[in-house]
């Protein structure tokens, strides 16, 4: 994602400048009345750069507004708000147990929910030693198949 240009707000003059597209407005933000355009627009950036969101670089507009398209959570994102299993954690049975469940709920029918809920109770009851390796053997299996290893 491209960083915020103030030089393309200075060249503007102030009069020219749209208030809703200007990314240094100190106007709330429609839809967010506790930040401001300016506030949205680093915090934006601010998650682009750690690795929390992605989208294609951002369309300027000549008011100074800048407009980001295809703008979606990162992996790294999801797990941070809770959206996406953290696959370190999944060693830890508790974790790899609550994810059993939450599949359970959401199962196409009733006998596949019968047994991610018998999984999960099997998950709670393992040593953590034994998840990790078998999480570990998982996905080296499922990667070799994928890459034709």
């Amino acid at each position: 994602m491209r960083r915020a240009r103030p030089e393309l707000a200075r060249r503007v003059p102030a009069t020219r400048k749209h208030p809703a597209n200007d990314y240094l407005n100190p106007a709330p933000r429609d839809g967010l009345p506790s930040f401001t355009h300016a506030q949205v627009h680093r915090a934006v950036e601010t998650l682009c750069d750690a690795g929390y969101v992605a989208s294609d670089e951002g369309m300027w507009s000549a008011g100074g507004g800048v407009t980001w398209t295809r703008f979606q959570f990162t992996g790294r994102g999801k797990q941070a708000v809770g959206l996406w299993p953290r696959f370190d954690a999944l060693g830890e049975p508790r974790e790899l147990a609550a994810i059993l469940d939450a599949l359970a709920e959401n199962a196409p029918t009733q006998k596949q929910a019968t047994y991610l809920k018998r999984a999960a109770s099997a998950v709670r009851r393992a040593a953590p030693d034994v998840i990790r390796s078998l999480a570990v053997a998982g996905l080296s299996a499922g990667a070799r198949s994928v890459l034709g290893i």
